[in-house]
């Protein structure tokens, strides 16, 4: 082979002397043949190394196995690629891959080998920090993925939350319109006393429409700047204290009456008074008058006592409490001398105290008037005789005292005047009295009707005094008449107590009302029955105001009905007092059935004992409780929910029980669920590309580096001009498939690189070192690479921007024509240096220009040159790490394509 290579042939001679790697031949027992003189580097002499032991030149503690690989190649005629630490002539180590390729001879005996020496110690060094940087990737990779995660999971979070609070936020705002739609009040809202606002039921009430009143002043529904006044400090008051006020004033009407308003302020936004004030109107004109009705009742009432021309006098356990003016002339005393004060003063003796005491005890038997006589002594010292009638102040309630009245009847003709008074009295109280009076004699017939009695009913006394008729009139419906007559029967004749008894009566006029009845037998001193008196109480616009509250309440539980979510509360022990609709679907059990029961015996014992629990902390320390649980629902499934509850109280401020929200959060955890195995997915696939990237990087360019080895050595061997074409071509494809799989792995890394240390660096510096490299193949094609400048240009850049140079230095040479120059320079562009390479090829067109620096795009055209189409993908990837742009443009001096990039200065 040594021959081979000294004939002269000058293709060998030129490959052998201009390729970096040296190449070896040795006989079949290892003695070196021939080496080329790429050892020199390493301190030997290629000749001086002839004809010794090439194991000599290997490091002690790879030759045995060297050694040992060399003998069995021999034996097995096949020689295996190695690699192995070559000792220089200074002891320095050097890692060498060995490509071997076993030789023999016509009759197939062993010649030894030929092979091929590549240096790789940078290669090695360089994987060694590539191990490193990885290791140091993967840890920063994996905290960082650890961090993502849980933004992410805490992401998913806040968004559920948000959605969550959004969707309960949309509900109220849409219970409460309905509410202030709805509401059997006024509701409405002003801002600086001008109105904006307000429900069906406040129009009603002012008597205007809401386009008559919108935005105008309140002044106008005031009858005097005074009212107006006061409800303005009522306001400011609101405004200052931030809490709910009540006030009662007078609007006018739209038709110009007066009516009486019950109004309630607060602030629509206690943190932002400047938003308005929301109120409730309640008419209470009726009610005011109702109350002035009755303390002219009271007052007139009052009046009849005190003037009342006979003693008057009102005691509890025989102590005085009242007295009229006729009970201080009769006795001679002042009113302030009478009460407080026992009346046994007013008694000649113990015995008579006693006796008249022991007559009042008959009030436990019959607690109808007694009629009693007596002796007193007046202050003066003259005693007289006196004629008492007593009666329970409330016959179902002894202890609440009795009044009695007292008559002087110590000369008889004094006694029958004031007899005939007494009656006059009675007339006078009853006929004056504003509850309904009448008085039926034993055939049920009316003999006494009073004036409140014509009012309510519409009927005269003429028309009724003397007949049973009042009941046809009264009751026009035959069968309830019956059940009507038959408890005034029962009293007649069974001597049944009526109280609180309700009916419906058809006044003259039609109209039906709602009367409350007493009534009791009435008997003579013989204790027989005589009649019956009844005491009626018109209570139909009580029964209007209870029948709105039912309204109410009503509207109230319609109003959680409409709420989607399952609602429920529960007293302070832990019993069911009601639920909505929601609830009933999804616990499956009706609100009739619930009330009453506690959690024990709707819910499984485990459920319900965290249940228990849970209300019993919520009791224990206040506030809002939200928790993630289980809940069983409809079909026996167990639900996983989130409960939200609170306390609510009494009209005293006490802790009465709670009220609770369920929400079903199932799906979402479901979802939850599957974005974490998703997540998980994407992981794995991220792995694969990184496995992926190894194999293209390592296993397949170590088979391509094989590749190339053997078609160095089959071109130094083959003398046939045919087969040294094929291998050319070969050789070609090869380096292309190698270029190919770094510029993949390149780029794969670059997508996943995320820090990167950049340090200045001198940019002219780097791009003299890249534009050596190309220097032999841009000789090929009598090409000139010229770098314009020499001045130092620092930059901040990372050792990988060498890619960028080397990529658009590399391409102008493939795509420049023979014969021209290739131009390298760097300009100023304020905070950026601007590296241009400018070539003289046939230029690239417009609608490419952009297209190019994507991945696997080339431009079109004519050029037969073939290439991955990833190269000036690397470069443009790069250029974005360093914070910099590339691009390319027409060459502004002539034909072909000026490539650009920018980078930061240092």
């Amino acid at each position: 082979m040594k021959d081979l290579l000294n004939k002269g042939e000058e293709k060998y001679r030129y490959l052998i002397e201009n390729t970096k790697d040296i190449i070896y031949i040795t006989n079949e027992r290892g003695i070196i043949l021939y080496i080329s003189p790429q050892i020199k580097p390493y301190g030997f002499d290629p000749e001086s190394m002839e004809n010794t032991s090439f194991a000599d030149y290997i490091h002690p503690e790879d030759r045995e196995k060297l050694v040992a690989d060399f003998r069995k190649a021999m034996m097995e005629k096949n020689a295996p690629k190695s690699e192995f630490r070559l000792l220089d002539s200074e002891g320095n180590i050097h890692w060498i891959e060995n490509y071997p390729h076993f030789q023999s001879d016509q009759d197939g005996n062993s010649r030894g080998l030929i092979g091929v020496l590549r240096d790789v110690t940078e290669h090695k060094d360089v994987e060694d920090e590539l191990k490193k940087y990885r290791n140091h990737l993967e840890e920063l990779v994996e905290i960082r993925t650890s961090e993502l995660k849980k933004a992410n999971e805490q992401l998913k979070e806040e968004i559920s939350e948000k959605k969550r609070a959004e969707e309960t936020l949309k509900q109220k705002e849409q219970h409460i319109s309905t509410l202030f739609a709805v509401a059997p009040i006024g509701i409405g809202l002003t801002c600086n006393r001008k109105m904006l606002d307000a429900n069906e039921e406040a129009y009603n009430i002012l008597g205007y429409s809401k386009e008559e009143i919108f935005e105008k002043d309140t002044r106008i529904f005031y009858p005097s700047d005074e009212h107006y006044r006061l409800v303005g400090e009522e306001l400011e008051a609101v405004i200052k204290e931030r809490r709910t006020r009540t006030t009662e004033t007078q609007f006018v009407h739209k038709d110009g009456r007066i009516i009486d308003i019950s109004m309630k302020l607060a602030l629509l936004d206690p943190e932002d008074p400047s938003r308005g004030i929301i109120y409730t109107l309640q008419d209470i004109t009726e009610i005011k008058d109702y109350e002035k009705t009755i303390r002219e009742k009271e007052a007139k009432i009052r009046s009849v006592f005190r003037a009342t021309p006979i003693g008057i006098g009102v005691v509890w356990e025989r102590e005085f409490r009242d007295v009229n003016d006729s009970m201080c002339e009769l006795v001679g005393y002042s009113r302030e001398e009478i009460v407080g004060f026992n009346t046994r003063f007013l008694y000649p003796d113990e015995e008579e105290y006693y006796r008249v005491g022991n007559i009042l005890k008959g009030f436990g038997e019959e607690k109808g008037p007694i009629q009693a006589q007596g002796k007193w002594i007046r202050k003066d010292g003259k005693e007289i005789d006196i004629a008492f009638t007593f009666a329970l102040i409330d016959p179902n309630n002894p202890p609440s005292g009795i009044t009695f009245t007292v008559e002087d009847i110590t000369e008889k003709l004094l006694a029958d005047e004031k007899i005939c008074n007494l009656t006059q009295f009675q007339q006078t109280v009853i006929e004056n009295a504003d509850i309904w009076l009448n008085v039926l004699n034993k055939d049920a017939e009316v003999v006494i009707w009073n004036n409140a009695a014509e009012k309510i009913s519409g009927y005269t006394r003429e028309e009724i005094i003397g007949s049973t008729k009042v009941w046809d009139l009264l009751y026009p419906d035959e069968k309830y008449r019956n059940e009507v007559f038959a408890e005034a029967k029962a009293i007649l004749e069974q001597g049944k107590r009526v109280a609180g008894f309700e009916t419906i009566i058809t006044r003259k006029d039609g109209e039906e009302r709602i009367i409350s009845w007493n009534s009791r037998n009435l008997v003579n001193e013989n204790r027989e029955v005589i009649g019956s008196i009844a005491i009626g109480n018109d209570i139909t616009q009580l029964k209007e105001v209870e029948k709105v509250q039912i309204t109410y309440f009503h509207f109230l539980q319609e109003l959680i009905d409409a709420i989607p979510l399952p609602v429920f509360y529960k007293n302070k022990d832990g019993i069911y007092l009601g639920c909505n609709k929601a609830f009933e679907d999804f616990i499956g059990i009706k609100r009739e059935e619930l009330v009453g029961r506690t959690v024990f015996e709707i819910s499984p014992e485990d459920l319900a004992i965290s249940y228990y629990e849970k209300d019993n902390e919520l009791f224990e320390k206040g506030g809002i409780q939200v928790y993630e649980s289980q809940c069983e629902s409809l079909d026996g499934s167990r639900r996983r929910v989130v409960f939200n509850k609170s306390l609510f109280t009494d009209l005293n401020g006490d802790k009465a029980g709670l009220v609770g929200a369920i929400f079903d959060v199932t799906e979402i955890k479901e979802t939850e669920e599957m974005l974490r195995k998703y997540a998980k997915q994407l992981e794995n696939s991220n792995e694969l590309k990184d496995i992926f990237t190894d194999v293209l990087s390592h296993d397949l360019l170590n088979h391509a580096t094989v590749i190339d080895g053997y078609t160095h050595l089959l071109l130094i061997e083959e003398d046939d001009e045919n087969k040294l074409q094929k291998l050319d071509k070969i050789d070609n494809t090869n380096q292309k498939l190698i270029e190919i799989i770094e510029s993949v792995a390149a780029f794969a890394k670059l997508e996943s690189t995320e820090e990167i240390d950049f340090e200045p660096m001198d940019i002219t510096k780097i791009l003299n070192y890249c534009k050596s490299h190309f220097e032999y193949q841009a000789a090929q094609k009598d090409i000139n690479i010229v770098l314009g400048t020499k001045d130092r240009h620092d930059a901040l850049v990372n050792p990988m921007i060498e890619e960028v140079f080397a990529n658009l230095i590399s391409n102008a040479v493939k795509y420049g024509p023979e014969n021209e120059n290739i131009k390298i320079d760097v300009k100023d562009q304020d905070e950026y240096w601007k590296v241009t390479v400018t070539d003289s090829g046939k230029g690239i067109a417009d609608e490419d220009k952009d297209l190019i620096f994507d991945r696997f795009k080339r431009a079109t055209g004519n050029c037969k040159i073939k290439g991955s189409g990833i190269g000036l993908a690397i470069v443009k990837r790069i250029a974005e790490l360093h914070g910099g742009k590339v691009g390319v443009e027409d060459n502004p001096d002539g034909p072909g394509s000026e490539f650009w990039v920018t980078l930061k200065k240092a």
